[in-house]
């Protein structure tokens, strides 16, 4: 089932997932007193609302599809350092990084 998500005026997102028809008998009274009844079928739709943080969430997901996968100007320049011998790497600074990497997934 396709969920179509658009933004509406109070940020907040309204999903149409399905349409059900119910019928409905509906019975009028004429001008000269006669009752007229006939069926309609009308149409429920349910929505779905989404928090400004998902919004902001799927904003954020769309510009990172945009962005190469590789940056290839910076893969270059390491290729290049790496075969001149001019490549310079700080051991502390990486060493630093890694156990700062190690204690955020504690």
């Amino acid at each position: 089932m396709p969920i179509n998500i658009s933004n509406s005026t109070n940020n907040t997102s309204q999903t149409n997932r399905t349409n059900e028809q119910k019928h409905v008998r509906i019975v009028q009274t004429t001008s000269e007193g006669r009752t007229e009844q006939s069926d309609k079928a009308t149409l429920k739709q349910d929505s779905v609302n989404l928090t400004d943080s998902a919004l902001r969430i799927k904003a954020l997901e769309e510009q990172i599809s945009r962005l190469p996968i590789i940056d290839t100007q910076k893969v270059e320049q390491v290729r290049s350092s790496l075969s001149d011998g001019t490549f310079e790497f700080n051991s502390e600074r990486i060493a630093e990084k890694m156990i700062n990497y190690e204690k955020e997934l504690a």
